[in-house]
């Protein structure tokens, strides 16, 4: 990744110093989405899952799974024991049972100093 920035002085001679920044950008986890969306009607069950992987240089497990709101969701959590270490899957349900539209988020804080918590957000849109 490349990143430049321009930095204002009060030095005459340099009144701008252009300033660029390059380096190797290494995931801390493997998302599969940042985001739920659960559209449909009512009367159908809408789930959606998310797949959390820890990478190799953040190990982490999962300590706790909350919701903002959590009026209109509920979750599974569940850990998956793979060859080349865990991986977890979030499944969300919406409870919602008339029709409308909500949002809320889902934060998960984990054992790791690099990431203790991070969030996924969830829109509902229900007919």
């Amino acid at each position: 990744m490349r990143k430049a920035a321009s930095v204002l002085t009060n030095d005459p001679h340099n009144p701008e110093i252009r300033l660029r920044i390059s380096g190797e950008v290494k995931p801390r986890q493997d998302i599969s989405s940042t985001s739920i969306r659960l559209t449909g009607n009512a009367s159908e069950e809408l789930k959606q899952s998310i797949t959390l992987t820890p990478s190799k240089e953040n190990p982490f497990h999962i300590t706790e799974v909350r919701t903002g709101k959590g009026d209109n969701i509920r979750f599974d959590l569940r850990e998956i024991t793979l060859d080349r270490g865990i991986q977890y899957e979030l499944a969300v349900y919406n409870t919602k049972k008339d029709k409308g539209w909500y949002i809320d988020k889902i934060f998960i804080k984990t054992d790791s100093s690099l990431t203790p918590e991070f969030t996924v957000d969830v829109f509902g849109v229900i007919r």
